[in-house]
């Protein structure tokens, strides 16, 4: 089944403003924290957060902010962990 052309232009729609946060949360993360730009704000709160108390503030914060989700954080890290798994798979250099 196709998208008709309303459905397309909001996924579309959806994955700019997606990659748009996504860019400005590791933008933060990377000039403001000193962290790297190849992780978001959220993914580092949920590692950082297990032996550093500022951190472990930081991810309540974040985690209030997208109170939709029940652990924002945790599923952050998990995403981008999952990607770079899928991309070293793709690249022959983990096995499946």
């Amino acid at each position: 089944m196709t998208r008709s052309r309303t459905q397309q232009a909001m996924h579309v729609a959806y994955e700019v403003g997606y990659f748009l946060i996504s860019l400005v949360s590791r933008v933060i993360n990377a000039t403001i924290y000193g962290g790297s730009m190849h992780q978001t704000l959220s993914a580092r709160a949920h590692i950082e957060g297990r032996t550093s108390a500022d951190w472990a503030r930081r991810e309540r914060r974040i985690n209030r902010l997208f109170f939709w989700d029940a652990d924002h954080c945790a599923e952050a890290w998990l995403a981008e962990v999952t990607r770079a798994r899928k991309t070293l798979q793709r690249n022959g250099d983990l096995a499946a």
